[in-house]
């Protein structure tokens, strides 16, 4: 038996940042934006609005259509933008929730490939018999990481949060995942004065104005390393499942940069009609990105029951993963 997404629900903040905005700040065209990036519009959380803030309104939203919160019996929240250091952010939303005290809660922080990971965890716990139905979270408010006068990530990045409800399904084939690691790439992306290695100092603090730290990405590497990385990845999934390239039905990529994925496509020969992507009204959510595709695919009924797709994360870390869902 395999793992079944029942539901997913996804939540941003109000504040949107559009191409307008970044045209007058950085003296970059509205045109030029879209073809680096293929991103309109990001969204923005506010001072105070932390990643916990945004999952539990998404994880209202599902609880609200399904009367399920006293089933659930485990708690994942996937994030690189955590409350505290120490308690985990998941304690802290089941207290919220109002789920069981039986709910077990884990922290997973990952960003851009932490979803699938989640998925491959949430798989583990379910087939293992410890848990029945598993809440999962997601989100990350990078932007608040983000220098005013950078350009780059600024198109880029934006804040959103999802909500998955997964249970186990008899119906379909048990998962296989690949997951994958190439630490030696970890500072290509990262949080400067974040954590312990290199704390916030005060002098940090008032020079850059950013408390939660400042973003650092080599987009070159990062962008050869995805490259390299994806399409080895793809072709390997494919092979540990069982399946053949033009079985799958949808492949949903971790929605990076819209240049990326376009190059991807093309270099793997996907056809656009089984390519779904929408960081264009989005943005990069990081860990966010891959569910509220899927839910703005099953929303435009690109994606249907009985597809199988193909979910791909990579990123932060250097780290990768995929899995096929069968819906």
């Amino acid at each position: 038996m395999g793992l079944s997404i029942d539901k997913i629900r996804i939540h941003v903040p109000e504040q949107v940042l559009l191409n307008t905005t970044l045209s007058k700040e950085f003296n970059v065209s509205e045109a030029e934006i879209l073809k680096r990036t293929g991103i309109e519009k990001r969204y923005l959380s506010a001072e105070n609005e932390t990643a916990s803030d945004l999952a539990f309104i998404a994880a209202k939203k599902l609880l609200a259509d399904n009367d399920i919160s006293q089933k659930i019996d485990f708690l994942i929240f996937c994030s690189d933008c955590f409350d505290y250091v120490a308690p985990a952010t998941s304690c802290i939303l089941q207290d919220r929730l109002k789920l069981p005290q039986s709910t077990g809660c884990i922290d997973l922080p990952y960003g851009c490939s932490g979803f699938v990971y989640g998925l491959g965890i949430a798989n583990g716990l379910l087939h293992s018999g410890m848990a029945k139905t598993i809440l999962f979270l997601t989100c990350d408010t990078s932007t608040k990481t983000l220098h005013p006068n950078n350009f780059e990530q600024r198109s880029l990045f934006s804040d959103g949060a999802a909500a998955i409800l997964l249970s186990k399904n008899e119906k379909t084939p048990p998962n296989d995942f690949i997951f994958g690691t190439d630490g030696s790439g970890a500072c290509d992306l990262y949080i400067e004065g974040s954590a312990f290695r290199a704390p916030l100092d005060k002098n940090f603090k008032r020079e850059k104005f950013l408390p939660n730290g400042e973003m650092v990405m080599n987009g070159a590497n990062i962008f050869s390393f995805a490259l390299k990385t994806v399409p080895k990845l793809v072709n390997d999934t494919l092979e540990k499942c069982g399946l053949k390239f033009d079985e799958i039905d949808l492949f949903i990529f971790h929605q990076a940069n819209g240049f990326i994925l376009e190059t991807l496509r093309r270099k793997m020969n996907i056809p656009p009609e089984k390519f779904y992507c929408n960081i264009k009204d989005y943005g990069n959510t990081v860990a966010s990105t891959i569910p509220i595709a899927l839910y703005g695919a099953e929303q435009e009924k690109v994606l249907k029951k009985g597809m199988k797709v193909l979910v791909a994360g990579f990123g932060v870390g250097n780290s990768w993963a995929a899995t096929v869902i069968n819906y």
